[in-house]
């Protein structure tokens, strides 16, 4: 067949329109530049007071595309920082710069000095705070690595450990009488820090505890331990302080659940979460157990409990107190509408109008709350720094903790710049599960054949009952369960929970690295008979463990399902 020279042209444009089809399919497209590593240079700076420095992000790559960079001070009372990066400092210590981008973080630390003294006229004393200038509440959870870095080691014999020697070589029986003596800490292979031993140092040790001193037939009790001067080295790694508890964490099958709800206080930003380190213990030359060193609950504006406290007896000053109706020899009060005996930690010796200050302070937030005055400006708001309420909520009723309904270790604190707020969050071997009279003791609903949890409120609906029993079961309402019937609370809680639930994920990771980097610790303290629960489950017969490693995976299968039953259900408020 002949083709005509219109068939050539036709066909030779559908073969250049074929070959413009193919070409164009194989263009490479041009690929988005994502971040992959941040870094703050300097990563280390000095300042004097009132000195300020600039600061660099460092991206990888440079030329990364969609970058949001966030700056935040872990201490704004040490060092402020700008959204530029621009670094001022404002008063003698240490904090960290951080640095958020993308999901990534990475910080300065800042270490300010106090100006040098030269003649000159008196400082201009500090401005009172205005009404109603109150503190700004950080959110420092927000840039928390997913868990520490800490050097591993192999053996149980290079784990860090810590040797008390008291002066009569007898054991510490007494919780009321301290026993001088002397302590070391060891950390061989630098599990902590780069200093191999440090002391002996001269310290004061005595018992402590309420249901944890003499629980599980006294095997392994827990410790306060003050030393008699400030160390010239940080402990572990944490701080140059003289005041540390021992905690013994007997009753847990995991020796973890300290650790997890104090990791999840620092998660949702609790004004003060104590830090901690695993240790072996030794006493008087015997093996004691593997413990957890925590800082002591004292107030100290910058390192510790957020709150000044006159040493003048200043009535608009500084008060720490705490919910607890055991009978000791502190200072206490009882409230005057939901009967909270309330002790005095800091002032413990409050004077005459120190007490009509506070105690009438309180007092007033309890009628606010009973007569459901919800108004922001005249309400229980104006007397409370809730966001602080919200988040102790969070981590009390994630960890179903037994005394989390403010029945015991509640603690209470007020500044001169603050409203009455909760400092931080105590004693959590019963909780994450680990309470199996709990549904029991408060009545809770069955949810799925079980009231102990993990799915069910508790701390929304029970409140801690008082010293007369009558409302043994919490069925009277109390803080929260007022609280809970104002809408801008409800509201508020939704929000916070939905900022901190990403975090909360990162948890069961968390416990896998602990349990990591404790293992030969928790395997050693087992094999010596120290963790009875390990390989039982106390009261509960269905959930029998075999060994230590079975009650951590619980507590993970555990905590899991709570967290996301109150995924659903805080957020279906």
């Amino acid at each position: 067949m002949k083709l005509s020279w219109k068939h050539i042209v036709a066909g030779l444009s559908f073969m250049a329109v074929l070959f413009s089809c193919e070409r164009k399919e194989i263009v490479p497209q041009p690929q988005k530049k994502e971040l992959t590593a941040i870094a703050v240079q300097p990563a280390n700076i000095s300042l004097q007071e009132g000195e300020s420095s600039q600061l660099k992000a460092v991206l990888t790559p440079p030329d990364a595309e969609d970058v949001t960079l966030e700056w935040s001070s872990a201490h704004s009372l040490t060092a402020t920082v700008t959204e530029n990066g621009l670094v001022t400092a404002q008063k003698a210590g240490q904090t960290r710069i951080y640095l958020n981008a993308n999901g990534l973080s990475a910080y300065c630390i800042v270490t300010v000095t106090a100006k040098s003294e030269e003649p000159g006229p008196e400082p201009e004393p500090e401005p009172e705070p205005e009404p109603g200038e109150y503190r700004v509440w950080e959110d420092t959870g927000a840039n928390l690595p997913d868990y520490p870095t800490y050097n591993q080691v192999s053996s149980s014999a290079d784990f860090p450990r810590i040797d008390i020697t008291t002066d009569d070589k007898r054991s510490i029986t007494s919780k009321d009488t301290y026993k001088d003596g002397t302590v070391s800490f060891k950390d061989p292979k630098g599990m902590y820090s780069d200093i191999a031993e440090y002391g002996p140092l001269k310290m004061k040790i005595r018992g402590r505890g309420n249901t944890t001193w003499g629980a599980e037939g006294g095997i392994k009790n827990p410790y306060r331990m003050k030393l008699y001067e400030h160390p010239e080295n940080k402990v572990f790694g944490l701080k140059r302080d003289k005041d540390w508890i021992l905690l013994s964490d007997v009753q847990d099958p995991t020796t973890l659940r300290n650790a997890v709800a104090l990791r999840i206080s620092r998660m949702v930003s609790m004004p003060w979460t104590p830090k901690y380190r695993a240790a072996e213990v030794y006493i008087n030359g015997s093996y004691a157990g593997c413990y957890l060193l925590v800082e002591a609950k004292e107030t100290d504006p910058e390192n510790k409990v957020p709150v000044t406290v006159s040493e003048s007896g200043e009535v608009d000053s500084g008060y720490y107190l705490e919910i607890d109706n055991k009978w000791d020899n502190d200072e206490y009060f009882y409230t005057e509408t939901f009967l909270k005996k309330i002790k005095y930690k800091d002032p413990e010796n409050p004077t005459t109008e120190q007490r009509k200050f506070i105690e009438g302070y309180i007092n007033e937030v309890e009628k606010l709350l009973q007569n459901k005055q919800f108004d922001k400006e005249t309400g229980y708001w104006s007397m409370m720094e809730v966001e602080t309420f919200i988040n102790q909520y969070i981590v009390q009723e994630l960890t179903m903790n037994v005394d989390g309904n403010m029945r015991l270790s509640t603690y209470f604190a007020k500044d001169k710049d603050t409203r009455l707020f909760m400092p931080m969050v105590w004693d959590f071997d019963l909780s994450l599960g680990n309470c199996t009279y709990l549904g029991k003791d408060f009545d809770l609903p069955y949810i799925d054949g079980s009231r102990d949890g993990p799915k069910g409120w508790f701390v929304k609906i029970r409140g801690g009952y008082p010293d007369d029993l009558e409302y043994y079961y919490g069925k009277r309402k109390t803080y929260y369960q007022y609280m809970f019937e104002d809408p801008q609370f409800v509201q508020a809680l939704k929000d916070r929970w939905n900022v901190v639930k990403p975090r909360l994920d990162k948890i069961p990771a968390f416990i896998d690295k602990m349990a990591g980097y404790n293992k030969p610790a928790y395997d050693h303290n087992a094999s010596a008979g120290f963790n009875p629960r390990g390989t039982r489950w106390y009261n509960n017969p269905p959930d029998a463990f075999e060994n230590w490693s079975d009650a951590v995976d619980w507590l993970k299968d555990w905590y899991s399902t709570r967290l996301e039953w109150l995924d659903q259900n805080i957020n279906a408020l």
